[in-house]
């Protein structure tokens, strides 16, 4: 094994999918977020996630399976193995998951009966102890016409016995392609589709496991992490059989470091189509010797890349006529509901709030406190006060976009840079006033002892934090005060009237955040916007 040779506690590239190694990228955690919003808003219904194969939706499955405990949903996940047992078996396997006793007498252990017994069993639970249930079904290509129909029942059976029940499916394009036209696509609330990796996301993958696997070296050279990356092809399954096998020829042979030529050997051995390795290695030559193809490509990658298509590049509409940069900014817009809670979600994201802590869809009321140390506040204001405060915050459009969210994560003295849920913009100032009704909200982290108010007279532990945010005006107390006096609130309202908030000397929710966005900790708007 390479363990030793490179530093490692663990294989970083094991076979079988496993949490701990997990690397959320924005559209897992939309996926994630999605799923978690829908057990929440809605009694049954079905979310459909598709992709490649070794793209990681079992991994999905898992951190959905270990979640939902705690948002009150009790789990149960099968996949290839249980369907296997047979319709009958893999029905009875659900009564064990579940915790229901399972039927005894042959004339309840046909498909009918089971269904409508599971779905009655469920019932009672729910009625007894306020549970709502989940069926993940990963590997939804190995379920049979007969398992998918006997879903559909369940489904139907559980709503007449007033059971919580959702379901996720999970399977590849063709098991999506399979579905459509079926009875049980008419209960689909949503279809998520989980794609490969773009480049960026390939190398951070590798060093994420890397790093969580307990190395303090990269085994990889540059060259070697590119060639890697290129012959993965996005696909976390395959990078993880490459780099495996790449660690352990490295380890047999006494190498400190695999570059491109070792990767080119690991390659030829492990990929089926291993002859597309050297269409990528000599793909310079190939350009050089077909010139006309070359520059029609770099035309076209340049058109779509100074377009606005990038994924790490944000659409640039400012350029454009205040008439079409509002009509392509409507026409990128999701729907409302969805693109609430992706907004939402990729706030929490940037925060570091976890599922644990929190979920999108009880984030998305903003509560003052919407859970200890970590509170949301709202109101009305112009682009400029909301720069000083330099944090990202979520903006509510006009009634004629259907109290639409966006989520601005930068501002500069011209445009602006928003993030619609799935895909980030910019525009004129000018033109996104046309939109927004000035309503935003933000969050920010707070000591849990604050009080939901502080004025002049007060003391104790909420005072010693305001004292510890407030900056010196020249003319501050001792250092050792602790009580809010007079020249305290000559101190606050200063800073109030620095991010243009009602200078009345209190210290309600919009000071604590102005104070709270002084600090270096926490998400700030992105810089370079014009």
């Amino acid at each position: 094994m390479y363990l030793e040779t490179f530093g490692l506690r663990e294989p970083p590239f094991g076979d079988t999918p496993d949490p701990r190694f997990a690397c959320l990228f924005t559209r897992e955690r939309d996926i994630l977020a999605h799923i978690e919003y829908e057990l929440g808003a809605a009694d049954s219904g079905i979310t459909l996630v598709t992709g490649e194969q070794g793209v990681g939706k079992t991994l999905l499955c898992m951190l959905i399976e270990a979640d939902a405990p705690n948002h009150g949903v009790t789990v149960v996940r099968h996949g290839a193995g249980d369907y296997a047992l047979g319709t009958v078996g893999w029905l009875r396997s659900m009564y064990a998951g579940f915790g229901l006793p399972l039927p005894l007498s042959a004339e309840a252990n046909t498909e009918d009966h089971l269904v409508d017994g599971l779905a009655a069993g469920l019932g009672r639970l729910a009625h007894h102890v306020d549970k709502r249930f989940l069926l993940l079904l990963d590997d939804g290509d190995d379920l049979s016409d007969i398992d998918l129909a006997d879903i559909e029942r369940l489904l139907v059976a559980c709503a007449k016995n007033s059971a919580p029940m959702y379901v996720v499916l999970a399977g590849t394009t063709a098991f999506r392609d399979r579905l459509t036209g079926a009875a049980i696509s008419a209960r689909i609330r949503s279809r998520l589709p989980l794609v490969v990796l773009n480049e960026e996301e390939s190398e951070r993958y590798v060093r994420h496991r890397l790093h969580v696997a307990g190395t303090s070296q990269m085994p990889f050279s540059r060259l070697g992490l590119r060639s890697l990356r290129d012959d993965g092809k996005g696909n976390p399954r395959r990078l993880n059989t490459l780099a495996h096998r790449a660690l352990e020829r490295a380890a047999e042979r006494g190498e400190q470091s695999i570059g491109e030529r070792a990767l080119g050997f690991v390659a030829r051995e492990v990929l089926p189509q291993y002859a597309r390795y050297w269409l990528r290695r000599y793909r310079k030559q190939i350009f050089i010797g077909a010139a006309t193809l070359a520059a029609l490509f770099l035309i076209g990658s340049a058109t779509w890349f100074f377009s606005g298509r990038s994924p790490s590049r944000p659409k640039n509409l400012v350029t454009a006529t205040p008439d079409q940069a509002l009509a392509k900014f409507k026409d990128a817009l999701p729907d409302p509901e969805a693109g609430k809670v992706r907004v939402w979600g990729e706030l929490l994201a940037r925060w570091q709030v976890t599922s644990r802590e929190t979920s999108v869809a009880n984030a998305i009321h903003c509560d003052a406190v919407i859970f200890p140390g970590f509170a949301c506040v709202s109101g009305r204001g112009s682009i400029d006060q909301l720069r000083r405060f330099d944090r990202p915050m979520v903006l509510e459009l006009d009634d004629a976009d259907g109290k639409q969210q966006v989520l601005m994560v930068g501002a500069g003295d011209e445009a602006v840079r928003l993030y619609l849920g799935g895909k980030y913009v910019e525009l004129t100032r000018d033109a996104f006033e046309h939109v927004w009704n000035g309503r935003f909200y933000a969050v920010f982290r707070i000591d849990p002892a604050m009080p939901a108010k502080l004025s002049r007279g007060d003391t104790g532990d909420g005072v010693r934090w305001l004292l510890a945010h407030l900056p010196s005006n020249g003319n501050a107390g001792p250092a050792s005060a602790t009580a809010f006096d007079r020249s305290v609130e000559s101190r606050v309202r200063s800073i109030q009237q620095r991010f243009g908030i009602s200078a009345d000397g209190v210290v309600g929710p919009e000071t604590m955040f102005a104070l709270s966005s002084l600090e270096t900790e926490g998400p700030h708007l992105a810089r370079g916007v014009p």
